[in-house]
């Protein structure tokens, strides 16, 4: 999802939906997050609320380290935008997760930085996989 004007504000919480079905297998989650290589901090703090079917919900904070203590960045290149360099990096948020319950589950990230206004993030996502370790 875009972020708007690739600047990150507070008020924007992005909110990502997918359904469950298989309560057996492990499932891994993933925060994806595209930014450029004028990104000011090495890492992106965010709270992560996670609801699932009846109301259940868990908030969590997350640290997403984006730069190695160099400022080599961990995400791969993805090309320019607007003559700026993008990267892309997938951080694993939930590993081997079992869902209790069948149903439609959301996510919702906010930033959790010091800063009202976070420029640099261009997109940001949510990706669940079957776990390749059952």
């Amino acid at each position: 999802m875009p972020v708007p004007g690739e600047v990150w504000g507070r008020t924007f919480k992005p909110t990502f939906a997918f359904d469950i079905a298989d309560t057996v297998s492990r499932h891994d989650l993933y925060i994806d997050v595209r930014h450029t290589g004028d990104y000011a901090y090495s890492d992106l703090f965010l709270f992560v609320d996670l609801e699932g079917p009846g109301g259940r919900s868990v908030r969590d904070t997350v640290e997403c380290l984006l730069a190695d203590p160099t400022g080599n960045w961990y995400g791969r290149g993805t090309g320019f935008i607007l003559a700026r360099r993008t990267l892309d990096a997938k951080i694993l948020y939930k590993l081997g997760n079992r869902f209790p319950a069948s149903g439609r589950y959301s996510i919702t990230l906010e930033q959790a930085m010091r800063t009202e206004d976070l420029a640099g993030v261009i997109d940001v996502g949510v990706s669940v996989e079957r776990s390749k370790k059952q």
